[in-house]
């Protein structure tokens, strides 16, 4: 009943922030002392995180659990992971901090084969994992800049803001639960996702959620939808800031890119991702990593030409801000990894 009225007492699915645990202006820090419990003693709560299928994204994974340490959580790092992931990659992300899990991987029935979306329904294995009590899930392709631990505070669903009524899945508290699985597994043949993937499955399913605020979850395009958050963008960008809780690389990441500077710059559909203070800043987490983990992102050949290519279709249409000019420095360009 605790939860129930708890669920029900805050702001749902609309402009309002969940309060009281934020305000709503943009420069206020919040004082985490003043409700977070206690994180001496382990807890029925753990971050959660998801690879299948490739290993595509086990640079962000490893990525991912090195901020999630440095602010010094107490709570579990959980991986979901499938068999193929090789052996010496799940060494990898041990080290890294990973607590592995092994999963069959969930087919999405609307997905066209080998698409990028055909398995991404294999998200719902985190209501599986009932030996929590809440998960905070976290996509691969953020770093945590501050800690999240408030989070555990708040119910199912809790998210932040994609657009003005749906919610972006890239972090979450959700909480296990065997009924809600079936429940997805029963409903993801008739569930029509508007994005073909499983965000649009769980806002479809999610109608009643809880708004936290866009730093807690940063995504690189906020800034380019109004003027306000333009100016936002400035603010917190500008600099290397403590107002961001975790920055989310959509678009082509950082991993992908040469270090010199955020290559979303080169092509004109992915320009909106662009940030090359968020791009140093993910750099600088990848800077302070072991060297073993390190070369898990490396660069492929496929993946240099990829990039020279881009630089010279940029170059080509002469597009205004000259990142194609940048002299290339990264060493990754000439030591590839297979």
């Amino acid at each position: 009943m605790g939860r129930l009225d708890q669920k029900v007492s805050l702001p749902v699915g609309s402009c309002n922030l969940a309060l009281p645990l934020w305000g709503k202006g943009i420069h206020e820090v919040y004082d985490l002392s003043n409700i977070q419990r206690s994180t001496k003693t382990a807890k029925r709560e753990a971050y959660a995180a998801v690879l299948h299928s490739t290993e595509a994204y086990v640079c962000g994974a490893i990525t991912l659990a090195q901020s999630l340490l440095q602010t010094r959580t107490k709570r579990d790092l959980i991986l979901l992971i499938d068999k193929f992931i090789s052996n010496s990659t799940r060494d990898a992300l041990v080290e890294a901090g990973w607590k592995l899990r092994l999963i069959k991987r969930i087919r999405n029935p609307r997905a066209e084969k080998n698409s990028y979306n055909e398995y991404n329904y294999s998200k719902f294995r985190l209501w599986q994992l009932t030996d929590y009590d809440k998960i905070i899930f976290i996509d691969s392709d953020i770093i945590v800049l501050r800690n999240l631990d408030l989070l555990f505070h708040f119910p199912q669903m809790t998210a932040t803001g994609n657009d003005v009524s749906i919610f972006n899945s890239g972090i979450m508290v959700i909480e296990p639960s065997n009924c809600t699985f079936r429940v997805f597994m029963d409903r993801r043949k008739d569930v029509i996702s508007y994005n073909g993937g499983d965000q649009g499955f769980l806002n479809e399913v999610f109608v009643w959620w809880h708004r936290l605020p866009r730093r807690v979850n940063f995504l690189k395009n906020f800034w380019a939808n109004t003027t306000l958050e333009r100016s936002v963008k400035n603010h917190l960008f500008g600099a290397d800031p403590p107002k961001v809780y975790s920055i989310h690389y959509l678009g082509l990441k950082p991993w992908l890119c040469y270090r010199d500077y955020d290559c979303n710059w080169d092509k004109e559909d992915q320009r909106v991702y662009a940030s090359d203070v968020a791009h140093r800043r993910w750099w600088k987490l990848h800077d302070a990593m072991d060297a073993r983990l390190q070369r898990f992102c490396g660069l492929t050949k496929r993946r240099r030409i990829e990039l020279d290519w881009d630089r010279k279709m940029a170059r080509k249409m002469g597009l205004p801000d000259e990142h194609w000019r940048i002299n290339i420095t990264d060493p990754r360009r000439s030591h590839l990894i297979d």
